[in-house]
């Protein structure tokens, strides 16, 4: 009998046969043993011994990165051109306290600016103020508010009352109407315009607008002949991390592998959230959870950053399983976490990249706008996505989504993004809309038992890497044998 099964025996648990035969096999028996204490079981088989041997080998051990001697990336000749742009970053400037007149100032903010957004729009209707509809009797005016409440009456059309700073407008929205289709997919809390007739007390919904985005808008394009590669959601510490298909991302970066012209392109590298699987962020996670201590998730987390070529710059933003606080907008990580020489910004973030602005955000609110709204799922991120952009919010309905009412609204679009980065739902997307590049950049995780549970196919191990001069997206496979 070995000494591991002593130990347990000595402790009370009982032991089958077949679990004392893979405890005197397996060179991991001494820390099986002490697992399995942890555990309290009074009894121990063989499966239960096999589990806890699998888990420890799953601890990822140093990465080796293979470097490629003829590699002459022409990234390493270019100065990098990048800019973190604070304005629309918490990190640093968070005073809520929670109370009642936090959440007024939250709300009056959102309203305020994005009305003053629409009022930019072109139209060739009165804007007025919800006072003054008694006024305007039969006349076609438009009308913007904040979505308080809207449902189907007896006669099947849509009554939506708007809010503003005077007070509230009830808008009709025939069921025959041409705007009807679209009221549909109006969430509360949406900032919106409507255009219509006075009736009674009553707007009678022609048309309804969101902010959007410009229709007349090109996709922007870099003189550098530079790429940019899209990460996300790597749950560094899980039992789940690829550890393998992210080293052969290192070594690829390193000339490793096909397509080394465009390796040798990538010089900047943007991580979108959840770069560790963190500590009690679900129900029973740590058995989930390779390491469980959350400061040396970071330390793999920095030992796998540091092996990325130092040409190379790299921003970093925080997701729901980072070490921040888990309700948006989200600070950026602490220094005193993330270590390595990297750009930290909050989530929402923005950065300027070869001319090129970028809106970079986790994607919390991802999945209360898939459950929201008809036609949306988590095969196809890009269509939650392209909805947050007509709203120029990303975060429209309170409650769906933890939100921290700031004194300024920090999850408003207030600037037409070039690029759009999202993560959180593990599918790699791309799409265009309105000249906006928009990417979910996958993840670099296995199937969790809970997508396996909900029927979720993620996309692991898929890096989206963007050509800047040429406008093109090319999504690199590091799935192996």
């Amino acid at each position: 009998m070995g000494e591991a099964a002593e130990k347990l025996i000595g402790a009370g648990i009982r032991l089958t046969e077949g679990a004392m035969i893979l405890l005197e096999k397996s060179p991991h028996a001494n820390e099986a043993a002490e697992k399995l204490l942890e555990e309290k079981k009074v009894f121990v088989d063989a499966e239960d011994v096999e589990k806890i041997i699998a888990g420890i080998e799953k601890i990822p051990l140093p990465v080796e990165v293979r470097r490629s001697s003829d590699f002459h990336p022409i990234a390493k000749e270019s100065a990098p051109n990048l800019r973190v742009l604070d304005h629309g970053d918490v990190s640093g400037k968070s005073r809520c306290t929670g109370t009642i007149e936090n959440f007024v100032a939250y709300f009056n903010d959102r309203f305020e600016r994005m009305r003053r957004l629409l009022r930019t729009r072109i139209t060739d209707k009165p804007i007025i103020e919800s006072c003054r509809i008694k006024d305007m009797q039969g006349q076609i005016v438009r009308v913007i508010g904040i979505v308080y409440e809207k449902r189907i009456t007896k006669n099947g059309n849509l009554l939506i009352e708007l809010e503003d700073l005077k007070g509230s407008t009830k808008v009709i929205v025939n069921a025959q109407s041409k705007a009807f289709p679209k009221s549909r997919s109006i969430l509360l809390d949406d900032v919106i315009a409507v255009d219509g007739k006075v009736s009674d007390i009553f707007l009678i919904a022609d048309e309804l607008n969101y902010l959007d985005l410009p229709m007349v808008r090109e996709q922007k394009k870099t003189e550098s002949d530079l790429a940019i590669a899209y990460v996300s959601d790597l749950h560094v510490g899980s039992k789940n991390f690829l550890q393998k298909e992210f080293s052969r991302f290192l070594s690829w970066l390193g000339g490793e592998g096909g397509n080394a012209e465009l390796a040798g392109k990538v010089k900047y590298i943007i991580i979108a959230g959840d770069n560790v699987d963190g500590i009690g962020i679900y129900p029973l996670q740590e058995k989930e959870l390779v390491v469980k201590d959350i400061y040396k998730q970071y330390e793999m987390l920095d030992e796998l950053l540091c092996q990325i070529p130092d040409y190379i710059e790299v921003v970093v933003c925080p997701g729901n399983h980072d070490a921040v606080r888990r309700a948006d907008p989200q600070p950026m990580i602490g220094g005193n976490l993330l270590k390595s020489d990297v750009r930290r910004i909050g989530s929402p973030g923005y950065v300027e990249i070869e001319g090129l602005s970028h809106l970079v955000y986790h994607g919390n609110s991802l999945d209360g706008i898939i459950a929201s709204l008809p036609n949306m799922d988590y095969a196809h991120p890009e269509k939650p996505m392209v909805e947050l952009l007509k709203r120029r919010h990303l975060s429209p309905p309170y409650g769906s989504n933890l939100i921290v009412p700031e004194e300024k609204d920090y999850l408003i679009i207030e600037e037409e993004p070039d690029v759009v980065h999202m993560g959180h739902v593990h599918k790699n997307s791309t799409a265009t809309y309105r000249g906006t590049l928009l990417v979910n950049s996958g993840t670099f995780q296995s199937r969790t038992d809970y997508q396996i549970r909900n029927g979720h196919v993620p996309s692991p191990g898929v890096v989206p890497v963007y050509e800047t001069k040429l406008g093109k997206i090319h999504n690199v496979s590091f799935v192996g044998e």
